[in-house]
């Protein structure tokens, strides 16, 4: 009997009655002839290739997607500031196509749902956002922005005051500040100026020193009524930069509003030397020079120049009388018994002892006289409208007297 033969390729016992081993014979294959550990081996590098290739091709996959949304939403950002809301709502939608879980795609695609109208869907993205992140400011912002587009004012406020509190990138000071001036905004258009006043104070305690946001914040609070406020703003204002026009005439407005006409004079007067299209202040400019040289009742004055006023103004407030019956239809000779009629009355009475020789010599006349033309001014602005020029003067100094009066 053969003694066991073992092949000298692979080791293994060639069995009785075969001439080769069965392992390693030519036709088992390549594979079948390699050793276990090397055959192994190979598999495994085979399958590390497969593994990379397949991760490139997923990489590769998703860094197109990547960069078509990136594309669709660089479109849309470019079309929403040009103006063309409704293309750009395509290329956001685009762009989430492509990017699914993106929270600034979601938020791009909202802003142009809200610009084109569609309120409702722009309000679900917006809340699912910020219910994932209820500290992102923008996200508050916009759902502010759909609160104050509907008029909702207490919704709008409590966004925007969620949106100032909230997380912001870059500047957070001055992104807070311009959210609370937007609110500022959106209340005094709402006719809610207390309370854009009380913003508005917020807003000047933070103030950086720039003259211009000064006077900015200064002009908002004029208009709401805060003078005291503003002119502190307007000054400190003015104390950097001098020649600052709209600083000069915020401070000429706040001293004309407040009865100092005065002060409003030399402010008014150098803010329309620094810039003449100035309208509004050469408007107040003017009837503070009509106040300052009608007024009889300025301490400086003599008694001569006081009965002089007093005279000039009777004579005005005549011209006025008879002006507004004549746009009313009103005979003032006539029957009917009007108010305008019985101050016509009242007026001729008084006229031959309103002359300057006689007011002169009798403050208390001069005073019944003055009183005549604050009550013809007033009773003619109810029933006329705002009266212009020297009237408007005669009607501001008879509010200034009234409040003057204990």
């Amino acid at each position: 009997m053969e003694r066991d033969r073992r092949c000298p390729r692979c080791g293994q016992v060639i069995p009785w009655g075969e001439t080769a081993c069965p392992l390693c014979s030519e036709h088992r294959g390549y594979f079948w002839s390699m050793r276990r550990d090397t055959f192994l081996l190979v598999i495994s590098v085979i399958l590390i290739l497969l593994f990379v290739a397949t991760g490139f091709a997923v990489r590769s996959y998703h860094g197109r997607e990547e960069r078509l949304a990136w594309d669709w939403n660089k479109r849309g950002e470019e079309a929403l500031q040009a103006g063309h809301a409704d293309r750009a709502l395509v290329d956001f939608r685009n762009a989430l196509f492509h990017a699914r879980d993106s929270p600034l795609y979601q938020l791009r695609l909202a802003q142009a749902l809200a610009a084109t109208g569609h309120v409702a869907q722009a309000r679900a993205y917006l809340l699912s956002l910020q219910e994932r992140d209820p500290g992102n400011g923008t996200v508050n912002l916009e759902l502010a922005r759909l609160a104050a587009g509907e008029h909702n004012i207490s919704e709008a406020v409590r966004y925007y005051h969620d949106a100032v509190y909230c997380e912001w990138e870059g500047d957070a000071v001055a992104r807070r500040r311009a959210v609370r001036l937007e609110l500022v905004k959106f209340l005094i258009d709402s006719d809610q100026k207390e309370t854009a006043r009380a913003e508005l104070i917020a807003v000047a305690a933070n103030l950086p020193p720039d003259p211009e946001l000064q006077t900015k914040v200064g002009a908002l609070l004029s208009d709401v009524g805060g003078c005291d406020d503003a002119l502190r703003l307007f000054r400190q204002a003015l104390a950097a930069a001098p020649r600052s026009a709209p600083a000069l005439a915020g401070a000429g407005e706040c001293y004309f509003q407040s009865g100092h006409y005065t002060e409003a004079q030399r402010y008014l007067d150098r803010a329309v030397r620094q810039d003449g299209s100035l309208a509004r202040a050469a408007s107040m400019l003017a009837t503070a020079r009509a106040v300052l040289s009608l007024d009889p009742f300025m301490r400086q004055l003599g008694e001569q120049a006081k009965a002089r006023r007093a005279r000039l103004d009777f004579t005005q407030s005549l011209a006025r009388l008879q002006a507004c019956a004549t746009q009313l239809g009103i005979d003032l000779k006539g029957a009917g018994g009007s108010r305008l009629q019985a101050l016509d009355a009242e007026a001729v009475a008084v006229q031959p002892r309103a002359q300057v020789s006689h007011l002169r010599r009798d403050p208390q006349l001069l005073s019944y006289v003055m009183d005549v033309v604050f009550e013809i001014e007033t009773a003619t602005a109810q029933v006329c409208g705002e009266p212009r020029g020297q009237d408007l003067a005669l009607l501001l100094i008879a509010r200034q007297q009234e409040g003057a009066r204990p």
